[in-house]
Order: structure tokens, then C-alpha cells, then sequence
């Protein structure tokens, strides 16, 4: 590898080229002048050395700017920040990547509206094997699709408001292809098509923050790609579902590739509206095809089309099996806030439902019944709430789910595994590892905090080996056989639902008044 080529094409000065060629990578990133490069489209040239910010023209400042996105993408180096002035732009299509660390960030210029927008023929975003980029605080609007990350990690899309894209299939959204490490933060997408898709092991991604309104077909869809975390998002669909999970059937640019969606998270979102349906199966909240996936402390609201389905059928959605939702709350769900369906036994089976509060949830009908499940052995209900009196919420009306200090669901939940034997140290053997989350080296990500039946003190997570059902935990702990490990709680016991109550020690015991479906 000609390391003395690659050196001198991003830029670093030639004193640093030894440094690379022995290894000393960091050296060579902490050489590099970081520059600010102005786009303004009001500019009749380049205006290389003398541009003036405060007046957008050339003279009067030291600053830089080019009159066109390309011509400032492709001087742009590691480090640099590029800043849109207001303005119409074309499709951004970066052709130089960051390094570790030091990113090159592209985005608006502060308090300044630059929009790419009318691009009936293409998508906005185009990142084809690239790194370290971070794209912000643009508006993308009437467009044929979001934009394509492809064979790309380390892409940081962040405070972008996504609306109205043209395209019918998956080209209508954002769309990830064999792209890792990426993250979506803090982003609007309203009318599109499968708004966002992470697609053919484009694995260890953070969705984290975004709203989610109104798509032709689901807001969310997670194919063929593994260790997701999707955190404190808000879904809300009024056409169709919300979220799809399932394998590849060789559509949509896709492979054709079977059991092969795993350990994917869903953690904290709030899932609000889906449309009408007649049938559970159409459109839900989570269209659920995966394995091994947790879906843990959300919310779900007033989803027509039903909650979660554990979905069967061909040819996407055959092996559903090992996956865990626990501690949700299901809220006036129409087509029931559960489903389970069944397939052969060798590719559908231990999908446990723990700890889940149910209530004022119908079936398609508007009638009684909470969940429907075809196979309990498939589908395995335990200790969930089947609430038919008030759960004393703290503020229904509002959609305020927090447990008062009333209410009969606090103390109520089990633990969602045990240890196997007694013992001490960092490394816990425990049932069954598959309710909990390491961080999956995503950057930033830190793993659960767990807590012992009968103890206070709380560990955190750093590695899990899922095969052998052993976490490993940041400081030790002395544990007996057969005692309860689960999330971190407040009390004697996990409650009930999406929401740990954090009790006061003056008050009194919850009464009892429960129903529990085990």
C-alpha cells in the first residue's frame, strides 16, 4: 500500500507521513489545520482567501467560500467544516471522507436556512463508500427519495427535517446499504416511503431521537441487518404501520438472505398512531419477522392496526424466534396489542412476553380481548398485566404513563432471568442473556445497568457472550443460585409497564388490586 500517496491526498503535511507508515495514526489526524469552507450561492466566483461572512462577498474578510456544493465538497479534508448559506442546493453527493475522530462536517450555516429541494429525478443525499461524515441541519423537500448511504460507516445524519419524497419503493426513504456505524439523531421525516431503512447487514446503527409522521408504507423497516439500537424515537403513521423487522427476500436491491435480522433493539419510543385495519396482520406498530430482538419500555397508543405481531409468512418472515418484549405499555390499541401467530417449531418459537401493562386494548373488532396468541409454546405470556381497572396513571388524558404512587403495578414484575449457580466476580452466568444489551460497540453506547433481587448495588454491562449466557459487569457482585437479575429498579421488584417508579421511602405499599395473565 503506497501509505506516502494516501498521506499526501488527504492533505496532511509531509512531516507527518512517517508517522503514518510506522503506525501512529493519531499523530498525523492531531496535524491537520481544520478549516471553515462557506458555500453561498449569491457569489458570482470562488472567493478563495478574502471572503466575508457578515456580508456574503468577496473582500473585506480572510475567509473561504465557493459559489457551488461540489466545488466545496471536493477541497474539503478531514476536520473541515463546510457551512450552507441560505439557498437552494442540489443533490449532496460528498466525494472526499473524514478519518476517525475528525469527521468533516457539512451543514448549515447557523440560523440559516439552506434547503435541497424539486429533485424530482434523484435523491438528496448520495454517500457512496465514504466515512466519517457528518451532514446537519438541512431541509430536504420534494424529492424523488431521502438519500442512499451505501458501503459507508461512520455517517452521522443529525437535525435534518426529511419531507415529501416521490419514490414508491424503498428508494423513497433514507436508505442504508451495507453501511455500519452510522447514526440518525434528532431528525424529522414526514411523507415518505419506508422512511428509513437499514437494509443487508447494515448493522451496529443508533436511530436515536427522531420523529417519524405519516409514510406511504412504514415509517421504520430493519432487513437482513443486526445489532440495531432504535432509541426514544416518536412513530406516528395514519396511512399504514409504523415498523417492519424481518429477513431479505431478494426485493428492493436486497439479497435473498433467511435468519439473518438478530439482536436488534427497540428501547424507549413512543409508538402513537397507525392506520385502521380489519386485520391484525396489515397494520402494526412493530411487523415483527426477526430474531433475538428486545423491544423494551416503549409506549404504544392508539395504533389501529394493532401492537406488535410476531409475523409468520413467506418467503421474509419465517424464522421469528428468541426474542424478548418486556416492561411496554399497550394503550387503547385497536386489532390487539399483541399477536402471535406460529410456524414450524424449528424456525418459530421462544418469543417471551414479560412484564407488559395492558389496557383498554380491542381487538379488530373494538371488542374485548388484549392479545390474541394462535401457540401459548410459541409465544409465551408471563406475568403481563391485563389491566381492566384504572392502572392510576399520572395523567391518562395526556398520555402521561408513569405508575402514580397508587398504583397496583409498582413492585409487580418479575425478573426476567436468574443466575444459575452461587457465585462472585465480574463474570455472571445467568439463564437466559438474551434481555440484555452490551452496547454492541456502537461508539458512545454504554450496556444496561443490572440489579440483583435483594440487593441495591447496580452493575453495568460491558460484554455479553450470548451463547454462553454469561455477562460481564464492571465491578463484582456476590450472587446466590436461582436469584433474579434484571434492569435496574426502584423497590423490591421490577413494576409494571414502560416506567420504573422511583418511590418515595415514606410512602406506603401499592394495594393490591391486580389481574396478571401468566
Amino acid at each position: 500500500m503506497n501509505y506516502h500517496k494516501i498521506v499526501r491526498s488527504l492533505g496532511i503535511p509531509g512531516v507527518a507521513i512517517w508517522l503514518v507508515t510506522t503506525g501512529i495514526m493519531f499523530c498525523s489526524v492531531s496535524s491537520i489545520q481544520a478549516k471553515t469552507i462557506h458555500i453561498d450561492l449569491a457569489l458570482s466566483d470562488n472567493c478563495l482567501a478574502a471572503y466575508d461572512a457578515r456580508t456574503r462577498s468577496c473582500g473585506g474578510g480572510a475567509g473561504i467560500a465557493y459559489k457551488t456544493l461540489p466545488a466545496g465538497l471536493v477541497v474539503a479534508q478531514p476536520g473541515d467544516v463546510v457551512l450552507l448559506r441560505t439557498g437552494i442546493y442540489g443533490q449532496l453527493c460528498p466525494t472526499v471522507s473524514g478519518l476517525p475522530g475528525n469527521p468533516i462536517t457539512i451543514k448549515n450555516y447557523p440560523q440559516e436556512d439552506a434547503r435541497i429541494v424539486n429533485l424530482s429525478d434523484t435523491v438528496a443525499l448520495w454517500v457512496i463508500h465514504q466515512s466519517d461524515l457528518s451532514i446537519e441541519g438541512l431541509t430536504v423537500e420534494n424529492v424523488l427519495g431521502f438519500g442512499r448511504v451505501e458501503r459507508s460507516t461512520r455517517i452521522t445524519i443529525q437535525g435534518l427535517n426529511f419531507m415529501n419524497a416521490g419514490a414508491r419503493g424503498t428508494t423513497g426513504g433514507l436508505k442504508f446499504v451495507r453501511s455500519t456505524y452510522n447514526r440518525v439523531l434528532n431528525t424529522v421525516f414526514k411523507e415518505g416511503n419506508d422512511s428509513i431503512l437499514l437494509q443487508d447487514n447494515s448493522d451496529y446503527n443508533l436511530v436515536e431521537k427522531n420523529t417519524f409522521i405519516t409514510a406511504r408504507h412504514s415509517l421504520m423497516s430493519i432487513r437482513c441487518s443486526n445489532f440495531n439500537m432504535i432509541r426514544n424515537n416518536t412513530f406516528a403513521n395514519p396511512r399504514q404501520k409504523a415498523v417492519e423487522i424481518y429477513d431479505c427476500e431478494g426485493i428492493s436491491d436486497a439479497p435473498h438472505r433467511l435468519n439473518a435480522t438478530k439482536r436488534n433493539v427497540f428501547e424507549g419510543n413512543s409508538f402513537t398512531e397507525t392506520a385502521a385495519a380489519d386485520r391484525e396482520y396489515r397494520y402494526n406498530a412493530i411487523q415483527h419477522g426477526a430474531q433475538q430482538t428486545i423491544v423494551r419500555h416503549n409506549i404504544f397508543r392508539n395504533c389501529e392496526g394493532g401492537g406488535v405481531n410476531y409475523q409468520h409468512y413467506l418467503d421474509e418472515s419465517i424464522y421469528v424466534y428468541g426474542n424478548r418484549l418486556y416492561n411496554n405499555t399497550f394503550y387503547n390499541n385497536r386489532c390487539y396489542a399483541v399477536i402471535g401467530n406460529s410456524g414450524f417449531t424449528s424456525r418459530y418459537y421462544d418469543n417471551r412476553v414479560v412484564n407488559n401493562l395492558f389496557y383498554k386494548n380491542n381487538d379488530c373488532d373494538g371488542r374485548g380481548g388484549q392479545t390474541r396468541i394462535d401457540d401459548p409454546r410459541e409465544v409465551i405470556l408471563i406475568n403481563n398485566a391485563l389491566a381492566i381497572t384504572d392502572p392510576q396513571f399520572v395523567d391518562e388524558r395526556n398520555n402521561d404513563f408513569h405508575l402514580m404512587s397508587s398504583s397496583p403495578y409498582i413492585d409487580k414484575g418479575v425478573f426476567v432471568t436468574k443466575t444459575t449457580a452461587a457465585g462472585n466476580g465480574k463474570s455472571l452466568r445467568v439463564v437466559d442473556a438474551g434481555y440484555f444489551y452490551d452496547g454492541f460497540g456502537i461508539p458512545g453506547e454504554t450496556g444496561d445497568l443490572i440489579q440483583l433481587e435483594g440487593q441495591s448495588i447496580q452493575a453495568r454491562i460491558i460484554a455479553i457472550d450470548y451463547a454462553s449466557n454469561i455477562l460481564t459487569l464492571d465491578q463484582s457482585l456476590t450472587w446466590k443460585k436461582d436469584q433474579g437479575v434484571h434492569l435496574a429498579f426502584s423497590g423490591n421488584s421490577p413494576d409494571m409497564g414502560a416506567f420504573e417508579y422511583t418511590r418515595n421511602e415514606a410512602e406506603a405499599p401499592a394495594p393490591p388490586n391486580r389481574i396478571f395473565e401468566n
